[in-house]
């Protein structure tokens, strides 16, 4: 299944709190993958551990994905994969 973010629902240091396109509400700390993806001083996704530029994220609607003003935007289906679920959304 190809998962897209509708809605991120919260936003707290590192953590996100995302909708996706099967109702599923699902949490996913960002901080570890960060430290990881950063291998250099210039790296765009050392920008990213600054929680005040963190938290400047938004939802591309056209992608469905999550994105930050310098560029970078992360694959919803990786995100998926890294989340855990907290609820299923209720729809009427």
């Amino acid at each position: 299944m190809m998962y897209l973010i509708k809605e991120i629902k919260e936003v707290n240091n590192f953590e996100l709190v995302l909708l996706f396109n099967n109702n599923e509400i699902r949490k996913v700390n960002l901080e570890p993958k960060l430290k990881e993806w950063t291998t250099s001083p210039h790296s765009k996704f050392g920008q990213l551990l600054n929680v005040s530029f963190f938290k400047t994220v938004k939802l591309d609607k056209e992608m469905e994905t999550i994105v930050w003003e310098n560029g970078i935007d992360l694959c919803p289906n990786v995100l998926y994969d890294m989340s855990e679920p907290i609820k299923e959304l209720v729809t009427n």
